[in-house]
Formats: structure tokens, sequence, C-alpha cells
């Protein structure tokens, strides 16, 4: 639960960790740093992160951003302190990383003693943030909000494209390390039904000399892994249109017993772009944000599920197709100048 405290005195901050290094995997560390630059160079980034942090403000400034900050002698380390501005307000974010790592014995708790000593040294407000993959477990709903790494990977922005590519890669290395992992209790006809799902998907667009380009088939699929397309090599591109991608979800719930063809646009609307999006959007199609980034949009089109019970099922992977085929068509025509 967050917790929030007038201030009463001043407190010197949190000392910067230098040793211990081999407590976080590589990949943890490297997105501790990385984050840590970010806050540090970027105030869209920040802010978007903020607000994703469920904070309200008309201005929220990063002071410092420390990586591995030594906390008290309790609670021992943590992953990144923010200090911030917030409408004249001090607040920090007290932010722990998460790749494939178990959680550590009450390392939720020990933020949440951390936050509250914050408080009495004088902070505003403390908020305690879990980043991690979306398919981490751990203790979500131990901290005041969880973020998922997929999304942190989208606030990562830049003018410059090979920049924004070379950040965000290290995030999606990150994430594809853990999918190749090993998946506990493979679905053996999960892992059939992706298989026949590309190789019919795949031969239907070079037949019709469609551009789309299928993520490679994996080892192993865990049970309930309904995805096909998403972040980094996981996604299901366009060629020509690099600011899109689509994802198919093969089913979505027991009640809706529908799948789902999203076409997603990986960069911010103004809102006249908005408004003819929303003019050109395909008979029946839901156009909804993007996960919790501001600005960004998915156009869906709703298509009969697809599961491992039954294998893959041709004409569904037809329906499919059509709605991908209908989805480009109305970016095509929408990005028209």
């Amino acid at each position: 639960m967050e917790v929030r405290h007038r201030p009463k005195h001043s407190a010197n901050c949190l000392m910067a960790k230098s040793d211990d290094t081999n407590r976080k995997s590589p990949q943890e560390v490297e997105i501790d740093h990385l984050l840590a630059e970010e806050f540090s160079c970027d105030p869209e980034f920040s802010a978007r992160f903020a607000e994703v942090c469920k904070l309200t403000f008309q201005e929220f400034r990063v002071q410092k951003a420390v990586p591995e900050p030594q906390l008290s002698a309790e609670s021992g380390y943590g992953d990144l302190l923010v200090e911030a501005e917030m409408d004249g307000c001090r607040v920090a974010l007290l932010i722990e990383d998460k790749i494939d790592a178990n959680a550590a014995p009450r390392q939720a708790a020990r933020y949440a003693a951390e936050a509250q000593r914050l408080l009495l040294d004088g902070w505003d407000r403390v908020v305690t943030v879990l980043v991690a993959p979306a398919s981490y477990k751990g203790e979500r709903e131990s901290y005041d909000v969880a973020v998922n790494l997929e999304k942190v990977r989208e606030m990562l922005d830049s003018p410059d494209p090979v920049r924004r590519e070379y950040r965000r890669k290290i995030i999606e290395r990150a994430l594809e390390k853990k999918a190749n992992k090993g998946v506990k209790n493979p679905d053996i006809a999960l892992h059939r039904l992706h298989s026949d799902y590309r190789k019919w998907m795949e031969k239907r667009c070079r037949d019709e000399g469609l551009g789309y380009q299928f993520p490679p088939l994996r080892e192993e699929y865990s049970r309930g892994s309904s995805w096909i397309g998403g972040h980094g090599k996981d996604k299901i591109s366009v060629e020509g249109f690099p600011d899109i991608f689509l994802r198919h979800r093969l089913w979505t719930d027991s009640k809706a017993r529908t799948g789902s063809v999203d076409l997603i646009i990986a960069s911010d609307l103004a809102s006249d772009e908005q408004e003819r999006l929303e003019a050109k959007r395909p008979a029946r199609a839901e156009i909804s944000s993007y996960g919790e980034m501001r600005n960004r949009y998915q156009v869906s089109l709703r298509v009969p599920e697809m599961k491992q019970s039954s294998g893959f099922n041709e004409a569904v992977a037809e329906n499919a197709l059509e709605a991908m085929k209908r989805l480009v068509a109305c970016y095509r025509e929408w990005s028209k100048p």
C-alpha cells in the first residue's frame, strides 16, 4: 500500500552501492543503469513513468537517479532510487527490477519499511515500484505499483531512431533470455498448433505477396501461451510500415470465446490523427489505447478462437489473415498524406 507523510525534518539521501556485484544477473544490472540514465537525461521518459506510477502532477522533475542504492541497515540494497520534485514536493521512487530471479525473502516488505523510513526522514511521498516482465509472478501485489518491462520498453524514446532502438534492444535481449530459459510443463499440443499456424500463414503470405514477417517458432510453449506476435523479434512486422506491427491472440477469455487480431501503432498520435483513425477504422473494429502508453493505439478485430485442444483450424486462420489485411489496408489509407 502506498504511504504518504508530511515532512518533519530533512535527511541525507541514500548512498549508492559500490560492491556486492554478484547479487543480480547481468541483465538486471544493465537495466538498472539503463533506467537510471533515462531518468537522468530524458524528462519525458520520467514523466511517462511517473504517470504509470499513478502520480498526478503539473511538473515532475528528476533531481537524481541512483542505481543500486544502499538502503537502511535492515533493508539492504535496492535496485534504483529516483529522487524527484513534483509540484514543489519531494518524491522518491523505490524501484525493484526483476527478470527471472525469484523474489528475495520479504523483499517487498523491506521496500515498504524503507519507504516509511524515507517519509519520516522528510520526503513528501514515496512509491515502491516493481519493474518486471508481464509473466513474472513474484510479489506484485505487495508493491505500490507493478510496471511491466514490456511497457517500459515502449516508454523509451528518442528523436534519433538508432538510439531509440539501441536502448529498446537492451530490454528485448533480457526478455528474450527469460523466454529462452526453458518452459515449465511445456504444452506439446500448443507447440504443434503454433508450428502449423506458421507454416500455413507463411505459405499464404508468400502466395499472395504479403509482406508480413512472423516471429520464429520457439522450442517450447507453456500452457496458456495464446499470443502470436508482440515486442521485438516476436512481433508480426509489416514490410514498408516500420511504425506498426500485428499480433494475433488465438483466444481471449473463456466467456468471450473469441480471438483477436490487433494492429498496434507504435508512435504517438496527435488529436487530429486520432480522429482520422476513428473515421477510417474497419467495420466492427475496436480502437483502444495501447497498454498504458499515452497517445498510442491499437485497432482490433474479433475473430473465432483457436485452441490447442482442437488444434490448428484453417478456417480460423483464413479469418485472421483477412482481418490482418483489413487492418493494414486501414492503416495504409489512414497514413496517406
